[in-house]
């Protein structure tokens, strides 16, 4: 499932720099494509590679027609790549809205198990749902802040390349506060679930989630505020890719608590 999903997300890379290179010859000219055919035909190879995969695990799973999921996925990136990444707003909607399925894909396809933990034990799978819920609406938040950044970074190339994103329709300042307020509701909930934690007297959740996510998340929000120069959002970027990680990777920390500390 993992390399599945791996598979789908690299070829959305490589279609998005093909269809992308105009734009990137002024907002990242050292990473232009050098042979956009062979990144077309790789794209080809590593998405019907994806969808295979993830129709062998939904057959492993009794659940087949979930194979559905990647293949409106890959259509997903290919159509924000070809054209929707040019509208304002909705190219960063699909991108978020990738990512939120990305992190909930395993309970989907662990639907049968579910369903039989629901009888055998109601307030386990309730909290499964709840937790792979919680973290689907942080990846949507957070990545949604993190494409609008990027496309405030990408104003000049995107605007030569004839798109008509979120900042260069409504400009840079609206962008910006709309980013900060997504920001801001993101890092409101994690302190409601820091502040659960701290009631529940769990200390090392409570620890990480201080230091791996608020952390960086309130320094991206202190920089996304500060920020006025379209070189100045790189660094705000950086810091998202850091918030992100110490969010969705507290999955790893959660397990090695429960099993070891």
């Amino acid at each position: 499932m993992v390399l599945s999903c791996l598979l789908v997300a690299a070829g959305g890379y490589l279609i998005n720099d093909y269809y992308d290179q105009a734009a990137d010859l002024i907002n990242k000219p050292h990473k232009v494509l050098q042979s956009p055919e062979k990144a077309l035909n790789w794209y080809g190879v590593l998405s019907v590679s994806g969808i295979a995969l993830g129709a062998f695990v939904g057959w492993q799973a009794g659940l087949l027609n979930l194979a559905i999921i990647h293949i409106l996925v890959t259509f997903l990136l290919w159509k924000y790549a070809e054209s929707w990444k040019g509208v304002a707003l909705l190219g960063h909607l699909v991108v978020a809205s990738f990512l939120a399925i990305l992190v909930f894909i395993p309970l989907l396809y662990e639907y049968i198990a579910i369903s039989v933990l629901y009888r055998e034990a109601a307030a386990s799978a309730r909290y499964l749902l709840y937790a792979g819920l919680s973290y689907a609406i942080f990846a949507y938040l957070s990545t949604l802040v993190r494409e609008l950044v990027k496309a405030i970074q990408d104003t000049v190339g995107d605007r030569a390349a004839g798109y008509k994103t979120l900042p260069i329709k409504y400009g840079i300042p609206f962008t910006r506060r709309l980013a900060v307020i997504l920001q801001l509701v993101t890092l409101l909930m994690l302190m409601l679930f820091l502040g659960m934690q701290l009631q529940a007297q769990s200390w090392y959740t409570a620890t990480y989630i201080l230091i791996a996510v608020l952390l960086p998340g309130t320094l991206a929000l202190t920089s996304l505020i500060k920020s006025k120069q379209l070189g100045d959002f790189a660094g705000v970027a950086r810091l998202m890719k850091w918030f992100m990680l110490g969010g969705i990777g507290s999955m790893a920390f959660f397990y090695l608590e429960l099993k070891y500390l």
